[in-house]
């Protein structure tokens, strides 16, 4: 049995340096999310006075505010494991101290009571460690979904959804900054069938705003030649050479499906509805493609405006349209297969039946690429 003067100097001892422990955290975490919020939100309002200037190009300062986002939202990996080796020797000899005084206070034999003793020691033991995990987490609240709702992080403010929702700013106005521009590269060395030209049909952005779903159709004197939709979620991979998330690229081509154009024609239509999460009225992207050798390319900016004809909403990663007014029946016919799963699909060729067999639909698999 313990001796019971002993163990209530243990238990005071536990008790102080828990109390100790749980202070000096939480006045230090405090300070670290105080002043990172303060800079974070300083960046924040700097990006949103950015996006409002739709006529002037500031795509080179948005990707610098957001390197410079990043730099502040992680602290250097140096600093940060000095830190946790700190904190991880004091809570190894904190555990050290305690198993010792026990030791020395104990007295056999082992019984029920014992346990019950033995109850406190283990539950300083879990707070230490969750201090210690609020701590890394304080200092690298990447993947921690407490410190993300008031910090948001990096990769997020890529994302087209988010950025409406959390920091109130118009999807158009980022969408102009993304500077989109849908283009088809042509493979003029390699006939279908001899007689059409085969292509693929990318979407190019200066800055890589994501996290949309999106319904495209391409027309040549209103027949249809693609039909496309899908959500677009991009994942990059981690920088090689400090392993941290890559918040935004720029130049980003995002193959979008295949298509195959009679030689003749020199001119296509296009038309993207890009519907966010938390809106109920997509935007309507109107593109005009003109033949330059071996790409149809927009000879000038995307029109961009809200089209109110369409009202929707995205319940569990579907969506589902509540009123549809669009001048084509093609996208009430594919609506039905419009899930958000990350996965773009298209129909060109023979498969623009009439009405459209949203079953025939290919699955575009290139990856995203920069260029």
């Amino acid at each position: 049995m313990f001796q019971f003067e002993s163990y209530l100097a243990i238990a005071l001892t536990i008790t102080g340096g828990a109390l100790t422990l749980l202070g000096s955290v939480g006045i230090f975490v405090s300070l670290i999310v105080q002043r990172r919020v303060e800079r974070l939100q300083d960046i924040l309002e700097e990006f949103m006075d950015l996006s409002y200037h739709q006529s002037i190009n500031l795509t080179g300062q948005m990707y610098k505010l957001l390197q410079k986002y990043q730099m502040q939202y992680m602290l250097p990996d140096k600093p940060s494991q000095m830190i946790l080796y700190y904190i991880d020797l004091t809570t190894l000899f904190v555990i050290a101290s305690w198993l010792v005084l026990i030791l020395m206070t104990f007295s056999p034999p082992w019984g029920v009571n014992s346990l019950l003793y033995i109850l406190p020691l283990i539950w300083g033991l879990i707070l230490l460690t969750l201090f210690r995990q609020l701590l890394k987490y304080a200092i690298n609240p990447v993947k921690n979904q407490l410190l993300q709702t008031i910090i948001p992080p990096p990769t997020k403010l890529r994302s087209i959804s988010f950025i409406s929702s959390y920091i109130n700013v118009s999807i158009l106005s980022i969408l102009y900054q993304a500077r989109l521009a849908l283009v088809i590269r042509l493979n003029v060395n390699a006939y279908y069938q001899g007689k059409s030209i085969p292509g693929e049909v990318v979407l190019k952005q200066e800055l890589s705003f994501d996290d949309f779903f999106y319904y495209l159709q391409i027309t040549h004197d209103k027949t249809p030649v693609l039909l496309g939709y899908g959500e677009l979620e991009i994942c990059f991979p981690d920088d090689p050479l400090t392993g941290k998330p890559v918040p935004i690229q720029r130049n980003v081509n995002i193959p979008l499906g295949k298509v195959t154009l009679d030689p003749a024609i020199d001119t296509l239509d296009a038309e993207m509805l890009i519907f966010a999460r938390g809106e109920k009225h997509p935007l309507k992207c109107l593109f005009q493609l003109h033949k330059e050798g071996k790409v149809f390319c927009p000879d000038d900016e995307p029109v961009i405006r809200l089209y109110s004809g369409v009202t929707y909403k995205i319940s569990q990663d579907r969506l589902e349209l509540l009123e549809n007014q669009y001048q084509s029946a093609w996208l009430e016919q594919l609506s039905p297969k419009f899930l958000l799963n990350n996965q773009r699909f298209y129909l060109t060729g023979k498969t623009l039946t009439d009405p459209i067999n949203p079953d025939c639909c290919s699955c575009c698999d290139d990856k995203v690429y920069i260029k």
